[in-house]
């Protein structure tokens, strides 16, 4: 006698498949939110690399400043010199407040040629141009149309002067001044988690 072979409902089969249909969506979903996070994490990360590169930049910019050779009559700063920065260092406010930086530093390992350097933000966007080498002043001042981007989405870039005795000055600053021993850089830029904030001090 043979026994009947019985297969699956339709009502069974239905079933079968709405499950492995909402098994699949949650799946997906799962797919894509990790796919979303590791992009936003790139995305930061990139920013986080950016903005480290900029203080970095900033910071060899500063510590090959030429107050030694300025001082000693070598070469002159671009401007006048303010008694609170050194005098390798001048500041300004452009024409639309935001704040522009120009340093005077050696290039090479001799010491013996010099350059021009500014920072300055421009829109969202962050700037740095320098200026051909030279051992002879009037150094050649920087390229603007030349400027590398160093930084894009950039809310903020301030430079601020440790007064002794007074605290952080805003940059430029007017009026007698004691020497500045030290300079706050303050960078914020916005990434996927919002704007982020940085700063750097370091010492004059």
């Amino acid at each position: 006698m043979k026994r009947r072979v019985q297969g699956f409902t339709l009502i069974e089969v239905m079933i079968a498949i709405t499950l492995m249909g909402v098994l699949a969506v949650i799946c997906w979903r799962a797919l894509d939110s990790v796919s979303s996070s590791d992009q936003r994490l790139r995305h930061a990360d990139a920013g986080t690399n950016a903005a480290l590169r900029v203080l970095q930049q900033f910071q060899r910019d500063i510590e090959m400043r030429a107050d030694d050779a300025l001082m000693n009559g070598a070469v002159r700063p671009a401007d006048q010199p303010q008694r609170l920065l050194p005098p390798a260092l001048v500041s300004e406010r452009q024409a639309d407040g935001s704040f522009a930086l120009e340093i005077t530093r050696s290039v090479g390992s001799d010491g013996l040629r010099w350059q021009r350097v500014r920072w300055w933000r421009q829109g969202n966007t962050l700037w740095r141009a320098s200026g051909p080498p030279s051992d002879r002043y009037p150094l050649p001042p920087p390229e603007r149309s030349r400027g590398l981007a160093v930084a894009h989405d950039v809310q903020f870039f301030d430079v601020r002067a440790w007064q002794p005795g007074a605290g952080w000055t805003t940059l430029p600053s007017q009026g007698v001044l004691l020497p500045a021993t030290g300079l706050e850089l303050r960078l914020r830029l916005r990434d996927g988690r919002g704007p982020l904030s940085y700063r750097r001090v370091l010492k004059l």
